[in-house]
């Protein structure tokens, strides 16, 4: 009913990105925050007023 092995090779996987976490973090910020800057910038060029 299980497939243990799929299992074991997602527990593997994610294991092996472990040291990479607080990196993929911090990328994942930093393109957040350039979307929503350009986002932003976008509406303002379209005439929506800034948001502070």
């Amino acid at each position: 009913m299980y497939n243990y092995d799929i299992q074991n090779l997602i527990v593997g996987f994610v294991d092996s990105q472990k040291p990479y976490f607080e990196y993929q973090h911090e990328l994942y910020y930093i393109s957040l925050y350039n979307f929503v800057d350009f986002a932003s910038s976008i509406a303002t060029m379209l005439g929506y007023p800034p948001v502070p």
